[in-house]
């Protein structure tokens, strides 16, 4: 059991009242194939039996638990964690999720055969509510091209080189004191200094709660994100209107609720951010493309309307050349479409 004072990797779990399911969380990380790691809990004044979970395992040396004096937030409790951290990559762990056995080593063994790469992610299978897999885009330019629509990153399994945060000054805004869009808006700070790649394998079991537990979450973490994205854009450098603004937010996030916009006002700014980057190169342009073009068809797609064929709306568009969506998502397209027009 590696008890060096500069282990290969930090695991950093920040906690806050999740003692019905800190316990496999904590087991998952002791449990993993790479043994050459620190585990560094910190508790962010829980009122449950948290903190006190975390200190049973104090005895192990690997195990450093830390626990902040007063409630701070996710952000605070993040880096407070990283002060600690001696590793050369920084794995994030959430408190109630599951890490597969194989999760450090596969993303200590990418990062250390892509030197150009600063952080990755993997995918994530959902558990509880949910059985469904949460995919991510892959190459930097893929990532950095999503990016201006929501989180390109699996945050319970972003895994990173450690010596960012001190040659970029990078940390988490810690003035961000809920958990949402602190991660968000770290990763957008992270991509603009380092190429950021994801893995296509299941790397986490992430636990899902009740809709009814998460309705007012997703509120205030999609404000928070409008917030983010309006910051992207500017990054991005593109010139927009507050219209322009209210038809990107509302397309980049499920359930895509259009409201008042008109599908031909989204392709309309779709198809400005594609030519934009085109004279800019703020990625690669056939990486921007099958973005815009996935967001066009997604947005169609989960937008039937009696009055508006969207099936045929989004066949008329250029954007529609440049996506081939999966055979089953076009035969429920063509289903939904056919059903709203006949029945």
């Amino acid at each position: 059991m590696p008890t060096t004072e500069s282990p290969l990797v930090s695991v950093i779990i920040p906690v806050f009242n999740a003692g019905e399911y800190l316990r496999p969380a904590i087991d998952s990380i002791l449990q993993q194939t790479l043994q050459d790691f620190e585990l560094i809990i910190v508790d962010d004044c829980s009122r449950d039996e948290s903190l006190a979970i975390a200190r049973s395992y104090a005895a192990d040396p690997r195990v450093r638990v830390l626990a902040n004096e007063q409630n701070r937030g996710r952000s605070f409790t993040d880096n407070y964690g990283a002060e600690y951290a001696r590793g050369k990559y920084i794995a994030k762990m959430d408190a109630d999720d599951i890490a597969l056995p194989h999760r450090l080593q596969t993303q200590v063994d990418f990062l250390e055969a892509n030197p150009s790469v600063g952080l990755t992610s993997s995918f994530m299978k959902c558990f509880g509510e949910s059985d469904i897999v949460y995919e991510y885009p892959l190459s930097a330019d893929a990532v950095r091209s999503f990016l201006l629509f929501n989180m390109p990153v699996a945050n319970p399994t972003a895994f990173f080189r450690r010596s960012l945060l001190h040659e970029h000054g990078l940390r988490y805004d810690d003035t961000i004191q809920d958990t949402f869009g602190e991660d968000y808006e770290f990763i957008a700070r992270v991509a603009q200094v380092v190429d950021i790649v994801n893995q296509p394998e299941i790397l986490l079991h992430y636990r899902t709660l009740p809709q009814t537990l998460k309705a007012d979450v997703h509120a205030r973490r999609n404000a928070k994100s409008n917030q983010i994205r309006e910051r992207q854009l500017r990054v991005f450098g593109i010139p927009f209107t507050e219209r322009e603004l209210h038809v990107h937010n509302t397309i980049s996030y499920f359930p895509f609720n259009l409201g008042d916009i008109q599908l031909e006002e989204v392709h309309t700014w779709l198809w400005k951010i594609q030519a934009y980057n085109e004279k800019r190169g703020y990625a690669d342009p056939a990486a921007m493309l099958r973005c815009v073009a996935e967001r066009w068809f997604l947005t169609c797609y989960l937008n039937p309307d009696k009055k508006t064929n969207s099936l045929r709306e989004y066949r008329r568009q250029a954007l529609a050349k440049h996506y081939r969506p999966a055979t089953k998502l076009q035969g429920k397209f063509l289903l939904k479409s056919y059903v709203l027009r006949h029945f």
